[in-house]
């Protein structure tokens, strides 16, 4: 992974064969960052992606085997548990320029992924909530 610091934060180039989700929280404990934007584009490899359901309070988890643009990244940080949380949602497409998107849980990057981070220098704190099956903010 290799950065740069901006006026607002950070430009993050995560490297072939580098995971995004763990990379990213690296990288925020590296540097402190407990809030923040997260907004990228790239390729990634074997996807895995999530849908909520509500009612059952779970996801349902998809690997997409394969090689795929990274059409959209975004996201945020915040902090669960006294560590960095990225959260982060992607829409990736195939060769057949189909579009799928959902919660990142994990992907591999194949090419090149490249991020640009808006920080704050506070703390957005989630809470872990098992009853709803995802840990939401506690703001105010």
């Amino acid at each position: 992974m290799q950065s740069q610091t901006t006026r607002y934060g950070f430009a993050v180039k995560i490297e072939s064969g580098e995971e995004i989700i763990a990379s990213l929280a690296d990288f925020a404990t590296e540097n402190g960052l407990r809030a923040g934007l997260i907004s990228g584009l790239g390729a990634v490899l074997d996807p895995e992606l999530g849908f909520f359901i509500r009612d059952s309070r779970s996801y349902i988890r998809r690997v997409f085997e394969g090689e795929f643009e990274i059409g959209a990244l975004t996201g945020n940080f915040s902090e669960l548990e006294g560590r960095p949380f990225p959260h982060c949602h992607v829409v990736i497409g195939g060769s057949d320029f189909t579009a799928s998107t959902g919660h990142l849980f994990r992907g591999v990057v194949s090419v090149t992924c490249e991020v640009q981070i808006t920080t704050d220098p506070g703390v957005l704190r989630r809470e872990s909530r098992p009853d709803l099956g995802f840990n939401p903010l506690a703001l105010g």
